[in-house]
């Protein structure tokens, strides 16, 4: 696929790495949710306004309703969940 990213997914408190392809129109509130679901990470999204990842590579928080390509993530940004 054209608009994809494969990016690197790190949850800290489990020491788990993982490259995952995600598509850049999805935005930052959607990855959140499904990133929630798929790997358990027990974020709070009851006010997903205060939902975020952190990214490198570029740097930034993702959150709210700008696509990931908004945020120009690419192939090798590492999205984080560290709490």
């Amino acid at each position: 696929m054209e608009n994809t990213a494969t990016v690197i997914f790190k949850i800290h408190r489990r020491d788990i790495i993982v490259d995952l392809e995600i598509p850049l129109d999805l935005t930052a509130n959607d990855l959140i949710l499904a990133l929630n679901a798929a790997y358990d990470l027990q974020i709070d999204t009851t006010d997903i306004n205060h939902c975020y990842l952190k990214a490198e590579h570029p740097i930034a928080l993702l959150r709210g309703s700008k696509t990931l390509a908004e945020y120009g993530i690419r192939n090798g940004t590492i999205i984080s969940h560290t709490e």
